[in-house]
């Protein structure tokens, strides 16, 4: 306070009993520390400094705002009282002598709703009780925030993905590439009906032990976003490659939040033995199949099943590689797309122009992502190789979509 002069937010967690810290609650106090800086742009207030720290006594950050203390008080008192784990967040305001503001309003009892003044010093209730009532409600709370947040992300990359111009073949603000019956609307009304079940797929993985079961599960809520996509489409088929591999994804970054590890090996683990279908299913008729039957190509199932390396070890280093370089987000997406183009046999791209064809377009990408440097004018002149040939990289592109969310993941959860 007296470095700055200027006001601070203390901010803690009200955790009863000796265990102050879990991964829990230490995704709260982030969720908390979001609502606070929310609330402060709103205001445009600046914040002129900030520390956060995830001690064994439990998490804290302090906050220098320059804002009246009495205006700041009322934020953080709002936050505290309207927030669904407000009640577990003490957000103290320091004023510039030192000072700590009091609120008007009485906090009341996570258990009986009076007074939590009088039913600490009065011990009225069990810690164990209180405990598990601050469990229950960051567990709801948590869900709720970060299955809202991954779907977002979710269609965020599909919007991202569709936006990113130029890509040869694609649908993009440029042209429609090879494709005559969607466009830039269509793709996003596609990708607008598909929050719920993004939302469904990471609260699947969050709650679930056992993978197997898991994506079985999920692939019964893969097939009723496919219905709801082809209703809101009227039978165009925009999103489904990304509903199997994207939706896979939510569900691995949901199990991952509770069970710990890696998204990719999560990924794989879940859809272990998923190319065994294309061989052993006679039921099946899909397009997948006819080019595992015809070349061998294991297309997204195999993808997934060895962990997505095409993301893992081309398409996200190289995005975060781009954007370091100060490239935008959307030319560093375009030249990630070359890229998997240039190392995927897409099986999207073989069915509708052919094997021959197919292989010359990530010839060319690849003569084009050696070259060093390229633009969106070398892009453009690849579209139009693509266009001609009736080449579409659908599956170069899902995976593109793929790379944009798992870089949001990132910045948004500090993964």
């Amino acid at each position: 306070v007296s470095t700055y002069g200027r006001p601070v937010v203390s901010f803690t967690m009200n955790i009863a009993g000796p265990v102050k810290t879990s991964r829990l609650i230490e995704r709260g106090f982030s969720i908390g520390v979001e609502r606070l800086l929310g609330a402060l742009l709103c205001q445009k207030a600046s914040v002129v400094q900030k520390r956060t720290n995830f001690l064994e006594t439990g998490p804290e950050g302090f906050f220098v705002v320059d804002m009246d203390p009495c205006r700041l008080k009322s934020i953080c008192t709002w936050i505290e009282e309207m927030d669904p784990l407000g009640r577990l967040f003490d957000m103290d305001v320091i004023d510039v002598d030192g000072t700590k503001l009091e609120r008007k309003e009485i906090r009341r009892c996570l258990l009986c709703n009076e007074p939590a003044r009088i039913c600490s010093s009065r011990r009225i209730h069990k810690v164990e009780a209180v405990w598990n009532r601050t469990i229950e409600i960051l567990t709801e709370a948590v869900l709720q925030h970060d299955s809202d947040t991954i779907a977002s992300l979710a269609v965020k990359a599909l919007l991202f993905e569709v936006l990113t111009t130029p890509k040869p073949g694609l649908v993009d603000r440029r042209n429609n590439g090879s494709h005559t019956d969607m466009d830039l609307f269509t793709f996003s009304s596609s990708a607008s009906v598909l929050f719920p079940y993004f939302k469904k797929a990471y609260s699947l993985g969050w709650k679930s032990a056992d993978l197997k079961d898991c994506f079985a599960r999920l692939r019964e809520l893969g097939k009723d976003a496919e219905h709801t996509m082809f209703f809101e489409t009227n039978g165009i088929n925009t999103h489904k490659g990304a509903i199997f591999s994207l939706g896979t994804v939510c569900c691995a970054a949901g199990f991952t939040a509770t069970n710990g590890g890696d998204v990719f090996q999560c990924c794989a683990l879940m859809t272990n033995g998923t190319t065994d279908e294309l061989r052993n299913d006679s039921q099946m008729e899909t397009n997948g199949k006819r080019m595992f039957a015809q070349y061998g190509l294991r297309g997204i199932r195999g993808e997934l099943e060895d962990g997505l390396p095409s993301v893992r070890n081309i398409g996200l280093p190289m995005l975060e590689e781009c954007l370091g370089k100060g490239l935008s987000l959307e030319d560093a997406g375009s030249r990630v797309l070359v890229a998997l183009v240039s190392q995927l046999s897409d099986t999207n791209m073989i069915s509708r122009g052919g094997r021959e064809k197919a292989d010359k377009a990530m010839k060319m990408a690849a003569e084009l992502l050696s070259s060093g440097s390229f633009g969106p004018l070398d892009v453009e002149r690849l579209d139009e190789y693509f266009i001609s040939n009736n080449l579409s990289p659908g599956g170069s592109a899902d995976l593109l979509a793929v790379c944009y969310f798992l870089h949001f993941l990132k910045e948004r959860f500090n993964a």
